[in-house]
């Protein structure tokens, strides 16, 4: 049978082939139309054309229908344009569309669906790559077929009963459609693919088994047809191939993104990519500053490796990976700092030193990658380091050692004041921690490598120590900056928790910040210093959210945030796709007004625990979520001092806090209580955490 098929459309084809050139420069000016179609539904009569075929009781019957039926028909035709599939649901419109013909007596009553089926109608699963989209024209054989649009078709040519032996229906060898604004969709039997075209097109179909509408509601021509096609092309202003194209996806950088201390004999870069399709990719890789570069073509999924070479101390280096499929193209920027070339700072021009000791009482458990607090005023300090603070340098040892990456809150050459968070590669929890602080070199240059102090778990880290009328700095590599909103002023700028913090009015102050993905984790911690400035007022809002819509479409969901209710409680919410229970709520701490809390959320997705930690201690869990919870349903920002609440569409803040909020942080993995008792202890008293030794020259 299918050979039979195929004899056919080769024999079509070849008739068709002398007539193409003058076929694709017909072109009829519909006009420009200036009512909707979708909007004309009080016309009273509208004069509805119906022909069949493929079938030998094809028929071409005229009938007036009211305007309400003629859209009725119309309707269930743009239905079926926009379901491009050879699924069930495909054959259920068509065959609601032939019960409205037939109701509407367009069509014979003995006329089936079956009887418009050609012996393709079937799916064969071969993936011969007939089908597909190439730029704005999609093309497809032996295929499932619908259109429809403003204008009117052109059918032309019915195929003559050239091999009668064939016993097969004789479909219509030619048809063709313009429209200004239709939607055709298509989808081949034999490779289960196919095309949605959309806007201003044109198209042809050849050898076409179906029924077609023209449908003239004044001041509109509408057409609709559908059925099958031995071959189907179309040129339009939006074309998406079917199903729609998955880009590839590129994963397990290595070194790892954000990743320091990586040895200068590195000698390659690798990386995984994966086309969710199963189509060939091509790559191409490159490096700032130059390293070494490779691409590669028609590849599989699998893991792929470029060479480097001439890597140098304390640089920073870019990555970028670019794959495409042929339909997309995805790009990966990845970034690593090399190692420290190990050197003694007096020897290089720093004058002075002090020996730093952590406690270990104070650490709970071996930490890696942390960022502690050095907050000291130390009259040392002044008229010996530069005014700027550029020359104060930590390290690990005495000597030749090497350097730790640091970044400084805040500096005060009058005072001796100086508040700055240093990477310490582990400390302990057996014995104290040393390392040393350097100063007093006039020559040096800024030591200070902020982004790599926060380690790429941390996805933004807001000091919130500058001028709230400006830009709202993130200290990690993301650059998830903040915008004030409000009526703030440079004396919103307060004294915090560590060093300076905003303070917000509860009239009409937040911060924004954009939605964005590195924002938005599947496992999570987020912590904050908060101090009420009032009481009870207000209730039932959000301090510091991750704002979302929530399962009813509003605009009041949250992400995760911490939640202040009535009576001066706090806990930690995590919204859920649930309409009965949309949020689970660990803990409930009283807050006292005018004192400082530093909160701490987090969520692990292994193991489906929320955790709500206040000032280093458990506060509240949840052992088991909801399977939906950390829901990002919608991409809204992420809010400090404010919070939607009640129903409603806006994302504007309607909810606001007199209060200071302090060292914000949302971190991509869920710490454990031993990171958020030693965060604490260090940041509510660092004098207590870690001492100075005298100074040394």
């Amino acid at each position: 049978m299918l050979k039979k098929i195929l004899v056919v459309g080769i024999i079509i084809l070849f008739i068709c082939s002398s007539l193409a050139s003058g076929i694709s420069n017909f072109t009829k000016d519909y006009g420009q139309m200036d009512i909707e179609i979708d909007n004309n539904k009080s016309v009273e009569k509208a004069t509805v054309t119906c022909q069949t075929f493929g079938v030998s009781k094809g028929t071409s019957i005229q009938s007036e229908l009211s305007g309400i039926k003629a859209r009725e028909l119309l309707d269930k035709i743009n239905e079926l344009s926009v379901v491009t599939s050879t699924s069930a649901e495909t054959g259920q419109l068509q065959e609601e569309i032939l019960s409205l013909a037939k109701e509407y007596d367009l069509i014979s009553e003995d006329i089936s669906l079956e009887d418009l089926k050609p012996g393709f109608a079937k799916s064969l699963n071969h993936n011969n790559g007939l089908s597909g989209v190439n730029g704005n024209t999609g093309t497809a054989f032996l295929c499932n077929f619908a259109t429809t649009g403003e204008g009117s078709q052109f059918p032309v040519i019915i195929l003559p009963r050239l091999i009668p032996i064939i016993q097969l229906p004789i479909p219509r060898l030619f048809l063709r459609w313009s429209s200004p604004d239709g939607i055709t969709s298509t989808g081949s039997y034999l490779t289960n693919t196919g095309y949605i075209a959309a806007g201003e097109q044109t198209g042809i179909a050849l050898g076409f088994w179906g029924i077609g509408f023209s449908i003239f509601l004044p001041p509109i021509q509408a057409y609709g047809f559908f059925g099958y096609a031995l071959y189907s092309r179309c040129t339009a202003e939006e074309m998406e191939p079917w199903p729609p194209n998955n880009a590839p996806i590129i994963s397990d950088e290595s070194p790892t993104s954000g990743e320091w201390d990586v040895s200068v004999s590195q000698t390659e870069l690798s990386f995984r990519i994966e086309d969710p399709d199963g189509d060939k990719m091509d790559y191409i890789v490159t490096t700032d500053p130059d390293i070494g570069s490779g691409s590669g073509d028609n590849k599989n999924d699998g893991v792929y490796t470029v060479p480097i070479s001439n890597l140098e101390h304390t640089t920073s280096y870019v990555w970028t990976v670019e794959v495409t499929d042929g339909v997309d193209t995805v790009n990966s920027e990845f970034s690593f700092m090399t190692e420290e070339l190990p050197f003694n700072p007096f020897e290089d021009g720093w004058h002075y030193r002090k020996k730093i000791t952590v406690d270990h009482t104070k650490v709970d458990e071996n930490l890696e990658n942390f960022p502690i607090l050095v907050s000291t005023i130390d009259p040392d300090f002044k008229d010996k380091a530069q005014n700027d603070g550029d020359d104060i340098l930590f390290m690990d040892d005495v000597g030749v050692a090497n350097k730790m990456y640091h970044e400084l809150e805040g500096y005060d050459n009058d005072s001796g004041e100086m508040i700055a968070w240093v990477n310490v590669d582990e400390i302990s929890a057996n014995e104290d921690t040393v390392f040393y602080m350097y100063y007093g070199n006039p020559n040096s240059d800024n030591q200070q490598l902020p982004e790599w102090v926060w380690s790429n778990q941390f996805h933004a880290v807001w000091h919130l120590n500058e001028d709230p009328t400006e830009t709202i700095h993130d200290s990690t590599m993301y650059d998830n900056y903040g915008t004030s909103h409000g009526s703030m002023t440079i004396s919103d700028l307060t004294d915090g928790k560590t060093g300076k913090c905003i303070e917000f009015d509860g009239e009409d102050d937040y911060i924004a910040v954009l939605d964005s993905n590195t924002l938005k984790p599947t496992d999570v911690t987020l912590t904050a210093w908060f101090k009420t400035l009032e009481e009870n007022v207000p209730q039932n809002g959000y301090i510091v959210s991750k704002s979302s819509g929530d399962t009813w479409g509003n605009a009041d969901g949250h992400s995760y945030g911490f939640c202040y209710t009535k009576d001066n409680y706090v806990d930690a919410r995590f919204e859920r796709d649930q309409t009965k229970v949309q949020q689970e709520h660990a803990g409930c701490y009283f807050t006292t007004n005018n004192e400082w809390h530093h909160l701490t959320l987090t969520f692990d997705e292994n193991s489906n625990i929320a955790c709500f930690y206040v000032n280093g201690l458990i506060n509240g869990t949840v052992s088991s979520c909801h399977d939906s919870v950390l829901w990002y349903p919608d991409a809204w920002d992420f809010l400090m001092g404010a919070s939607r609440q009640r129903e409603g569409s806006s994302h504007n803040p309607n909810t606001f806090f007199k209060c200071r909020i302090d060292e914000v942080r949302v971190l991509n993995i869920a710490v454990n209580g031993s990171w958020v008792s030693t965060e604490y202890n260090n940041q509510n008293n660092p004098s207590s955490f870690l001492s100075f030794g005298p100074e040394e020259t």
